[in-house]
C-alpha cells in the first residue's frame, strides 16, 4: 500500500513538473502589443490621385499597422484565442506574423504564422501557410483565413484594380477614374 502511494505522489509529481514546464516552454518570447499607427490612407490616396499616380505604395510597416489595427478591433481570432500583441513582417506575398495569445485568459503562448497574402477586392485576405509554436510545426486547419481592410480605409471613387507584392512593400495600382471622379478629387465638382 505505501508503495503505491509513493508510485502516485511521484506520478503526479511528474504530471504537474511536466505540465509547469510546458506552460513555461510556450510562453512568449517577445513583449508584443496591439498599438498602431493610424494609417492614413484615403489622404494618400487622394494626394496620389491629384499627382495623377497610377499606384500607392504601402511599407510593410502600414501593413504591419493595417493589421494590428484589424487585430485589435477583432482580438478573438479563434474560439477560445485572443491575440494580445503581434508583430508582421513582409516578405513578398507572404506575411510573417509573431504572435502572443491568450487561450481561455488562461494560458499564453508564443507563435509564429505565415500568411499568404492575395487580393479580394475590397480586401487583402491572408491564408495561413505553415504555424510554428516554439518551432513545432502546427496544423494549419487550426486557423482561419484573416482579413485587413484595405477598400474601406480609401474614398470612393478610387477603385484598385490590382495590388503587387514586393520586397518590404505593396504597390497598389488603381483604375483610370473617370472625367467626373477627377474633378471631385481636385475639388471643382459638385
Amino acid at each position: 500500500m505505501k508503495k503505491l502511494f509513493i508510485i502516485l505522489f511521484v506520478l503526479l509529481f511528474v504530471a504537474v513538473f511536466s505540465g509547469v514546464g510546458v506552460l513555461y516552454y510556450i510562453k512568449p518570447d517577445q513583449k508584443l502589443d496591439l498599438t498602431y499607427e493610424k494609417v492614413t490612407l484615403k489622404a494618400r490616396a487622394v494626394d496620389m490621385a491629384r499627382r495623377l499616380s497610377p499606384e500607392l505604395i504601402l511599407t510593410g510597416a502600414d501593413l504591419n499597422n493595417l493589421a494590428k489595427q484589424s487585430l485589435a478591433d477583432h482580438p478573438q481570432v479563434e474560439r477560445d484565442v485572443k491575440v494580445i500583441g503581434a508583430n508582421f513582417t513582409l516578405e513578398d506575398d507572404l506575411l510573417i506574423a509573431d504572435l502572443n495569445l491568450i487561450w481561455k485568459d488562461l494560458i499564453s503562448a508564443g507563435l509564429q504564422v505565415t500568411y499568404r497574402l492575395h487580393w479580394d477586392n475590397p480586401n487583402v485576405i491572408v491564408t495561413v501557410e505553415k504555424a510554428k509554436m516554439k518551432g513545432i510545426s502546427l496544423p494549419v486547419s487550426l486557423f482561419s483565413d484573416r482579413v485587413i481592410p484595405v477598400g474601406q480605409e480609401l474614398p470612393k471613387f478610387l477603385k484598385i484594380k490590382d495590388l503587387v507584392w514586393g520586397e518590404g512593400e505593396v504597390k497598389v495600382q488603381f483604375e483610370k477614374p473617370t472625367l467626373k471622379e477627377l474633378q471631385q478629387i481636385i475639388g471643382m465638382g459638385d
